[in-house]
């Protein structure tokens, strides 16, 4: 297949490192104009938006509002904290919940207008497997992730009408630096637990990204495709 993006503009959350990175140099390769951004202070061109903290996501919805041409957004920037249900503090709950879900729902709200004036668009929420599944200590997450797989089909319905196809992807264990950071010697008894006997290389993710977010996919919408070497049908 030859995907090219050019003339496509595409805006991607949390791009900074890991998949987000990866899809932003990929997409550039591909020839679009890409929006990125990033949690912290500004790097690579990205812009800095906090999309927990109420205010800094405003500012950065207020941007979205001038811009006249959105092809594709992926909904990427997430976050993880890993405690017991009754342990969770409201300042984790708030953090957990706006980033992952609140965030995606304004952002989809202000994208998908301009995407409904143009009759065209392309949406990807990065989920995960724990939004199909659980663990113990994922309370906080599994309910993000579930949301946003809940978020996926409903606007996938309210949005079909205007070729505006709306997906979720949910990869298994990718093996990121950050990964091999947190897992270190575990990785080994992980990738036994995987029918496949390997995780995810980054790049196995963000080809079925691309996929759903280029003009080959005409018809997939309000999916949650799950990408895990089989893990969760066992």
């Amino acid at each position: 297949m030859n995907i090219n993006f050019r003339n496509k503009t595409i805006l991607i959350t949390g791009a900074s490192n890991g998949i987000g990175l990866a899809l932003f140099k990929r997409f550039k390769k591909l020839g679009g104009k890409v929006i990125g951004t990033c949690r912290n202070k500004k790097r690579n061109n990205l812009i800095s938006v906090d999309l927990s903290n109420r205010e800094s996501l405003k500012n950065f919805l207020s941007k979205i509002e001038k811009i006249k041409k959105i092809d594709v957004l992926i909904n990427n920037a997430g976050s993880n904290i890993i405690n017991d249900i009754s342990l969770n503090r409201d300042q984790d709950i708030d953090e957990i919940i706006s980033t992952n879900l609140v965030a995606p729902i304004k952002i989809i709200r202000e994208v998908s207008k301009i995407m409904k004036k143009n009759k065209s668009g392309r949406i990807i929420n990065i989920s995960s497997i724990f939004g199909c599944i659980s663990k113990k200590q994922r309370s906080l997450y599994s309910s993000s992730k579930f949301g946003i797989n809940g978020l996926t089909k409903a606007s996938a319905l309210d949005l079909a009408e205007y070729n505006i196809l709306v997906n979720s992807v949910s990869p298994g264990f990718v093996l990121t630096n950050l990964t091999k950071k947190i897992l270190g010697k575990e990785i080994t008894k992980l990738k036994s637990k995987i029918p496949i006997k390997r995780m995810a290389n980054t790049e196995e993710i963000i080809n079925l990204i691309i996929f759903l977010s280029s003009s080959y996919n005409s018809y997939i919408t309000g999916e949650n495709i799950i990408i895990d070497g089989g893990f969760t049908i066992q």
